[in-house]
């Protein structure tokens, strides 16, 4: 019983909690962009252009539906856009799997010393159904009308799309230090 207490209570304070209320989602000209710049100090613009196409092919991994293209690299204007594809887990028990897919794009433009990254047109594909982030996490369609707590139906969405996206910008991160 007090595991059922336990788990309740974390999906309460996880409904409440401002990283994941108003803002969180970034709206700009009706979409959803999620935006983080990385500083990589001394580092050309071609080398970070290498280094994010290297960074987008490293996450390709099958065996994780991950899925991964480069769809444009502008050399000239320092931009990299990719399609990317992967599972969004909500849930997994023994006899329980609760996903979605996940498409997105992530468009970085590359400039001597840093990196600016957006997320960008993120679509879920739900058993048989397709829903836009714009519809789904929102804060007009996924808050309550004094955007203090996440509406249930919008719950699973909001947090795991938030978490997602930072665990992406957070690798990234990882993976320019590293290559510095």
């Amino acid at each position: 019983m007090s595991l059922f207490c336990t788990v309740v209570s974390l999906s309460a304070q996880n409904r409440t909690s401002s990283e994941y209320l108003k803002g969180a989602v970034p709206m700009e000209d009706g979409e959803i962009v999620f935006r983080k710049s990385f500083s990589a100090p001394n580092m050309s613009r071609d080398s970070l252009m290498s280094l994010t196409r290297d960074w987008i092919d490293g996450r390709d991994n099958q065996e994780e539906n991950r899925s991964r293209r480069v769809l444009i690299f502008d050399e000239e204007k320092g931009s990299i856009v990719a399609g990317c594809n992967e599972k969004l887990i909500f849930r997994s028990a023994l006899l329980l799997l609760d996903q979605a897919d996940i498409n997105y794009n992530i468009h970085a433009v590359c400039s001597p010393g840093s990196v600016d990254m957006a997320i960008i047109r993120i679509r879920y594909k739900y058993e048989d159904q397709r829903y836009t982030a714009e519809e789904t996490i929102a804060d007009d369609v996924s808050l309550n009308k004094d955007q203090t707590d996440i509406l249930k139906s919008s719950e699973k969405w909001r947090i795991k799309t938030i978490d997602f996206v930072k665990d992406l910008f957070t690798d990234y991160h990882n993976y320019l230090s590293d290559n510095l």
